[in-house]
């Protein structure tokens, strides 16, 4: 029989790690679509230039965090401003980035 760890949180100083952990800010990032051009046409842009791309209105579009791809929702209008809404989470395996390569074994 196999007992699971407790993490107790009596420690008033482990508290506080745990919570300032809570503040850390990260950059979210909503993406409409990627495209890649050739530099000559990048700096024939001018105000009013119209840049078509392979993604459909009806598309959702991709949340990043960090430049990591974490979700996907809906735009949706908030007043006079636009919002998002979240329609999918990516899963753990697809949103973990390993901090250290691991190395690979011969």
């Amino acid at each position: 029989m196999t007992t699971a760890k407790s993490h107790s949180t009596d420690n008033p100083a482990r508290v506080e790690f745990w919570k300032s952990l809570l503040r850390i800010e990260a950059d979210v990032a909503v993406t409409l679509a990627h495209q890649q051009l050739p530099v000559e046409r990048i700096l024939q842009f001018v105000p009013g230039v119209m840049i078509q791309f392979e993604k459909s209105c009806e598309t959702p579009l991709t949340i990043e965090i960090d430049g990591n791809a974490v979700a996907e929702g809906e735009v949706v209008k908030v007043g006079d401003k636009f919002g998002l809404r979240i329609t999918e989470i990516s899963s753990c395996e697809e949103r973990w980035i390993p901090l250290v390569k691991s190395k690979v074994e011969t």
